[in-house]
């Protein structure tokens, strides 16, 4: 099955007042996986840590020599402590972060909570900013990730990648509305 790139965003797009000046930035490409996952109460996993009030999506970068599937699968049994199975694609979002030069494409899927909520794995920064998930309807999540974006527009978050993760994981929302639907209600 072939996955729709929903949208690209660059530096602009996130943060207008800034003066792009991209054509002269080599970017690298990483590969990341993000999923919505939909527990047996069909609540929604959202992460978010200690540091700051901001909720996003479950997932991360893709090793090298690992596919995007097992990549998500494995980011959200270490972030929320679930086994996963994928369900449904949702799409692709590119962006271009000229700060840290690079060209982040970001896989998303529905996926299922299989099995029992066990602890995550968390590592390094995710524990030192104590990580930590939030089970919440489909509703209060795309109110959640609305709300981010709105903050993100008025200037109040500058947390560079946490404004792009933010716009990226509210668009896989709005798109996997009716997929999250047809699945779960």
């Amino acid at each position: 099955m072939t996955i729709e790139l929903i949208h690209v965003y660059k530096e602009r797009d996130i943060f207008p007042s800034k003066i792009e000046a991209s054509e002269n930035i080599i970017f690298e490409d990483r590969p990341t996986g993000k999923s919505i996952v939909v527990d047996n109460d069909k609540k929604i996993a959202l992460v978010g840590n200690v540091i700051n009030s901001f909720y996003t999506l479950p997932g991360g970068g893709i090793e090298k020599n690992e596919s995007v599937e097992a990549g998500i699968i494995r980011e959200c049994y270490e972030e929320i402590g679930c086994d996963i199975e994928l369900v449904h694609p949702v799409g692709i979002i590119e962006d271009y972060r000229n700060r840290d030069k690079k060209h982040c494409i970001n896989y998303c899927y529905v996926a299922r909570v299989v099995g029992k909520k066990g602890t995550p794995k968390l590592v390094g920064d995710e524990i030192t900013n104590g990580m930590h998930v939030k089970w919440v309807s489909f509703e209060d999540a795309i109110q959640v990730l609305e709300n981010e974006v709105a903050q993100v527009k008025k200037g109040e978050i500058t947390f560079y990648n946490t404004a792009f993760n933010i716009f990226r994981d509210y668009s896989f929302l709005v798109k996997a509305r009716g997929v999250i639907k047809k699945y779960y209600e």
